[in-house]
C-alpha cells in the first residue's frame, strides 16, 4: 500500500466517524421532536395549580386590588406636586395594597402538597417583588429620582416569572400590577 493509498483510508475513517456523529445527533433531534409533539410530553404547565377554587378566590381578590390601585393612581397624579416625595407616598400606598392582597392570597392554602409548594414560590416570588418596590419607596422617600429595579432571576425580572405562574393558572389579574 502506498503512502496515498493510507492517507485515503484514514480520511475514509475520519469520514464514517464524522458521519456517524451527524446522524446520531440528527436521529436525537427527530426523536426529541417527536417526544415532545407527538403526545407523549406533558401538555400541563409546570406551575399549574390543580385546586380551581384557590385560583379563582385569588383572582377575585387581584381584581379588587387592581380596581384599588387604580382609584390609587388617579388620586396621586390628581393630587401630588411631582416630587419625589410625593410620588413615594403614592409609591408607599400602592405597594401596601398589594402587600395586603398577597397577604389575603396566601391566608388560605390550596388542598394538595404540590399546590402548596407551587404556591409557597409564587408567594415568595410576590414577597421579593414588594422588597424591591419598599426599596425604591426609601429612594423617594429620600428625594431622589428613582425607578422600580426589579430583582433579576435567570435573565428576566421578577415580574416575568410571576406571570409564568398567573397565566396558566387563570389569574392574569394578579400579575404584578401595571401601576408604579
Amino acid at each position: 500500500m502506498t503512502e496515498t493509498d493510507t492517507r485515503r483510508a484514514t480520511l475514509k475513517t475520519s469520514q464514517i466517524v464524522t458521519r456517524s456523529a451527524v446522524g446520531i445527533s440528527v436521529a436525537f433531534i427527530i426523536a426529541m421532536w417527536i417526544y415532545a409533539f407527538g403526545g407523549f410530553a406533558s401538555r400541563q404547565a409546570a406551575a399549574k395549580i390543580e385546586d380551581r377554587a384557590w385560583t379563582k378566590r385569588a383572582e377575585q381578590i387581584c381584581v379588587q386590588r387592581n380596581a384599588l390601585l387604580g382609584k390609587n393612581a388617579d388620586d396621586v397624579r390628581k393630587t401630588t406636586d411631582g416630587s419625589p416625595q410625593a410620588v413615594g407616598r403614592g409609591v408607599k400606598a400602592a405597594t401596601d395594597l398589594i402587600e395586603t392582597a398577597q397577604n389575603q392570597i396566601m391566608a388560605e392554602q390550596p388542598t394538595s402538597t404540590q399546590d402548596i409548594k407551587l404556591v409557597t414560590k409564587f408567594d415568595d416570588l410576590y414577597r421579593t417583588y414588594i422588597a424591591d418596590r419598599r426599596a425604591t419607596e426609601v429612594k423617594l422617600a429620600n428625594g431622589e429620582k428613582a425607578e422600580l429595579n426589579e430583582t433579576m432571576l435567570n435573565g428576566s425580572p421578577v415580574s416575568e416569572t410571576i406571570a409564568d405562574f398567573t397565566r396558566p393558572n387563570l389569574m392574569d389579574s394578579c400579575s404584578v400590577p401595571a401601576q408604579f
